[in-house]
């Protein structure tokens, strides 16, 4: 079934567009890798760069991923997946679908680690990196946008999706983290707070119970 929706949901447009995404990236980590006084201020003051780049990579990563998230699940509602609910389960067909969207995340999760690690360790004579938790960390957030945009977005307002991924860019790089509530509504990472075992918890159940929700809405609405 993967391979299916794979083979009815990928063309070579959007090869060519992940293609573009993924060199947009690549130069953008290049770019910010450069943005320093000198080599000898990097050997100087270790620390303050460490924290820097740190910081940077953390909020530049968090709006790329955010973006990789809109262009992937833009068109899941699109009218190519209707027939297959005539000839397999639509529970089967939805869930599928959802493991195919959870599957390219992953992978560009990889990617982008692979990526970072290696042109940290090229372009900088310091050490910096970005810890595993943090990158569970946003994957986790890129699960929850993915959950928003299949539950709350259709194929004929899809736009709308935009404004999701501009709340949460918003929420996560400005929002004080003393607002709770909106934490709880919509937990996202923070950049001023450190990555704990319970709120990652947290996170992990508030995705589960976004999928039963996706599940269930798309299984009771009409096609």
């Amino acid at each position: 079934m993967i391979a299916l929706i794979y083979q009815s949901y990928m063309d070579k447009k959007k090869y060519l567009l992940i293609g573009i995404y993924q060199f947009i990236v690549i130069i953008t980590i290049l770019l910010l890798c450069l943005e320093h006084d000198g080599y000898d201020d990097l050997i100087l003051k270790p620390s303050y760069y460490q924290l820097f780049y740190e910081q940077l990579f953390l909020q530049v990563f968090t709006i790329l991923n955010a973006m990789f998230v809109l262009f992937l699940t833009m068109d899941h509602d699109q009218l190519f997946f209707k027939p297959f609910y005539a000839y397999f389960h639509k529970d089967s067909v939805v869930f599928y679908k959802y493991i195919f969207h959870v599957l390219w995340i992953v992978i560009y999760m990889l990617h982008l680690y692979m990526i970072h690690t290696i042109i940290f360790w090229v372009f900088l004579p310091i050490d910096i990196h970005l810890d595993i938790y943090t990158f569970i960390a946003l994957i986790i957030d890129m699960f929850i946008i993915l959950n928003m945009i299949l539950i709350f977005i259709k194929s004929h307002i899809k736009s709308l999706a935009v404004v999701i991924v501009l709340f949460y860019m918003i929420l996560t790089l400005f929002v004080k983290d003393n607002i709770s509530v909106i934490f709880y509504i919509f937990p996202t990472i923070h950049m001023e707070n450190q990555i704990n075992m319970v709120e990652l918890t947290y996170k992990i159940c508030y995705i589960y119970l976004g999928f039963l929700i996706y599940m269930s809405k798309s299984l009771y609405e009409e096609v």
